[in-house]
């Protein structure tokens, strides 16, 4: 993974205008999201650090590089790096003090990915070119990383099983949706249009992110709830994904 972030951000000159909003449109997509859930955790006498990140976090990497990679090739892939790099750097810090106060900056800085995407960014604004040997050793190992992250996906979601039926439907569905519909509304305020645009939207409907099940059970946050909204969220997405891909591919 850190392979293909360095890859994709370095072969592409990245605007840091186009950055910024990438990370704006997404700080706009979890604060509507959160003060929506919260108002239905509160209705429902729900846990807030157990529930709250499955709808906030979504699936931005294992599922949503691919898709996006098929949909809009790699002009695509590197926006859509760009956007699953701010949600894990949100992740890794607001995403982990959800979970446990106590930790959160701290677990930023032993992510490989964070430093993969500074490098790749500061080579892409300073448009230096990579040695020959150094280009394709990373293009060829980023891009085993995309059919690898898939049967990744797939593996994790055969040990899950659904429990709690409606309520785990419930904040899978609203994941996707709340994503979708406040995505159209930050794109909206910040005018953006073209392919970013498509690139937000897609990124913003994907279903739960499998880490949030990984960060529950370290922090001993309900996980059996959380892999159950996660499963339910992916099963919900295939079913809208292929809608949400027609509708920006018309």
């Amino acid at each position: 993974m850190p392979c293909l972030i360095l890859s994709s951000l370095s072969k592409k000159h990245v605007e840091l205008a186009v950055a910024g909003n990438v990370f704006i449109s997404l700080v706009i997509i979890m604060i509507f999201s959160s003060v929506i859930t919260l108002l239905i955790l509160k209705k429902l006498n729900l846990n807030y650090q157990t529930y709250l990140p499955t709808v906030l976090f979504a699936n931005t990497g294992n599922m949503g590089l691919p898709i996006i990679y098929y949909a809009f090739g790699q002009d695509g892939l590197t926006l859509a790096i760009l956007y699953m790099v701010c949600t894990t750097f949100i992740h890794y810090t607001v995403g982990i003090m959800l979970f446990n106060i106590k930790n959160g900056p701290t677990e930023l800085l032993k992510l490989p990915l964070i430093y993969s995407a500074i490098a790749g960014l500061t080579i892409s604004f300073l448009n230096i070119d990579l040695p020959v040997i150094l280009d394709r050793t990373l293009q060829l190992a980023g891009e085993a990383s995309i059919p690898v992250m898939v049967f990744a996906l797939g593996y994790k979601l055969a040990e899950i099983k659904i429990t709690h039926i409606s309520r785990s439907i419930l904040f899978g569905g609203l994941r996707i949706f709340l994503g979708f519909i406040f995505s159209l509304l930050a794109i909206k305020i910040l005018n953006i249009e073209g392919l970013l645009a498509k690139v937000i939207i897609l990124q913003a409907s994907m279903p739960p992110a499998i880490f949030n099940f990984v960060l529950a059970e370290k922090y001993k946050q309900n996980s059996q709830a959380v892999a159950s909204i996660i499963l339910a969220g992916t099963l919900i997405s295939v079913v809208t994904l292929p809608l949400i891909v027609a509708y920006l591919l018309r």
